[in-house]
């Protein structure tokens, strides 16, 4: 016994020292960890005092944040304020750029999983950052070279490894850019644009709950539970009721298809609008702002006072970034002028000038009068050859294009996406309009004004910050 006792004590010591030992392993790796966290820590945040060399610049530019966060750029040319404004964006807003990239360019899965697969097949059936490489081709060379510098300056940044990334790189395993290339490439900047253009605008929602709404409503009964424009009567007298179910629009045949209750069919569709109304807060139904003025004669200071609330949405970051931005008037690499920049007021991270502000001369805002910029169009599919589609001078092939999409933590998945002369088809990547439209004969496409080549939205806005007047 005294033996067995004995190697007992022995035995015992042996795993109390070890655990002894591990505690003290463990103790040293949490500090360890808490040390690293600790210097993580204070590498991710943004440097912002002292001086730094950064690639790219022309000249000095001077940084300057003051007791309101706003910050201050004053440069020696427009090129260089453009590159600034670049490296503050992706020095406190990476993340936030990153998955507002991810977002518009339609990989947001890639780093997500499955949760975000249906958005990133909205993304790449609308193809907005296609269109943003379509558009940034065409605008004017002067306007491509802002865009460039911006994107200069957010590599700039990247180029560096003092700061460490956000913490939402590390969880995620990413980093800007991943394996696609630059953090931010010019055509980024325009897709942005476009992104903001999509928040802003969203009837083609109501157009298609209209749509809906029509299997079990009347025309006259549409009418009055969503009338048209205030002021305005309804765009067209046609029965549409009675068009959608002659042409057999609705999936199970326009009037063959019936719930155990035509009340109960009614309160399906009408729970179905509330729903998407109230899930679209703010980009649809209730889209809105306002601003107002008051004249410089009724004011103590005698200057014009102007107010504005975009209301947009609350969000960690926010969604603008205070800026100032100062620069003389310089050159272009085309030869062409580049005027004087002086303006302050909010930036939106992604793009290379003030959105609301100010100058010295000229003050703006922006309020969404929710304008009628997308329709939704029922494009007759062809029965006998199911890739053409019916238009004025005869059936045309569709446009189409193979889409894949990786998938964190599954199989890649591939979508054929088609396209129209209207534009993107939205059936092929939105369940919710297989429900309700028979997508064997027809498929349902977007026309919208701001997928347009011409649009030179990007361009106004760099104008506006060194506008002089209110032409």
């Amino acid at each position: 016994m005294g033996e067995t006792s004995s190697a007992g004590i022995s035995s015992g010591g042996r795993w109390l020292r070890r655990g002894l030992y591990a505690a003290a392993a463990l103790t040293g790796l949490a500090l360890l960890a808490g040390g690293a966290a600790a210097v993580y820590g204070v590498r991710a945040q943004p440097r912002l005092d002292g001086r730094l060399e950064v690639r790219g610049l022309a000249d000095r530019v001077w940084l300057r944040r003051d007791g309101s966060d706003v910050t201050h750029i004053a440069a020696a040319s427009p090129q260089d304020a453009w590159r600034a404004l670049g490296f503050v964006h992706a020095q406190e807003r990476g993340w936030q750029m990153e998955f507002n990239r991810r977002l518009m360019q339609g990989r947001l899965s890639e780093i997500l999983g499955p949760a975000t697969l249906e958005l990133d097949k909205l993304m790449r059936a609308l193809d907005i950052h296609g269109a943003a490489r379509r558009q940034y081709q065409a605008l004017p060379a002067a306007v491509q070279e802002a865009l460039q510098a911006y994107s200069q300056g957010i590599a700039a940044f990247y180029a560096r490894p003092s700061q460490a990334a956000a913490p939402e790189f590390l969880l995620l395993g990413t980093r800007a850019g991943a394996d696609r290339g630059p953090a931010w490439e010019p055509e980024d900047s325009v897709g942005w644009a476009l992104m903001m253009a999509l928040d802003l605008g969203g009837n083609w929602g109501n157009e298609f709950a209209r749509l809906n709404l029509l299997q079990v409503l009347d025309t006259e009964q549409l009418w009055q539970l969503m009338p048209p424009y205030p002021g305005e009567p309804p765009a067209s007298a046609v029965d549409l009721a009675g068009l959608y179910k002659q042409l057999g629009v609705y999936r199970s045949g326009g009037e063959a298809q019936k719930l155990a209750e035509p009340a109960a069919q009614l309160g399906s569709a009408l729970q179905q609008w509330a729903a998407a109304a109230v899930r679209d807060v703010g980009t649809n139904d209730g889209l809105g702002s306002n601003n107002w003025v008051v004249a410089g004669s009724r004011t103590q200071s005698g200057k014009p006072l102007l107010a504005n609330d975009p209301h947009l949405g609350l969000s960690a970051p926010a969604i603008w970034y205070f800026a100032h931005l100062q620069a003389p008037a310089g050159q272009a690499a085309d030869g062409s002028a580049l005027a004087a920049i002086d303006a302050i007021g909010a930036t939106l991270p992604g793009l290379p000038f003030v959105v609301l502000g100010r100058t010295r001369q000229v003050a703006w805002g922006f309020t969404n009068t929710n304008p009628d910029v997308q329709d939704l169009y029922l494009e007759q599919i062809d029965p006998q050859d199911g890739t053409r589609y019916r238009t004025p001078t005869g059936w045309e092939p569709f446009g189409r294009r193979e889409e894949v999409f990786k998938v964190k933590g599954q199989a890649d998945v591939k979508l054929t996406l088609r396209s129209t002369r209207h534009g993107p088809v939205l059936s092929d990547a939105q369940a919710q309009y297989g429900q309700v439209i028979d997508t064997r004969r027809y498929a349902l496409a977007l026309r919208w004004a701001a997928l347009d080549t011409d649009n030179r939205t990007v361009a106004a806005g760099l104008k506006s910050n060194s506008a002089q007047t209110v032409q």
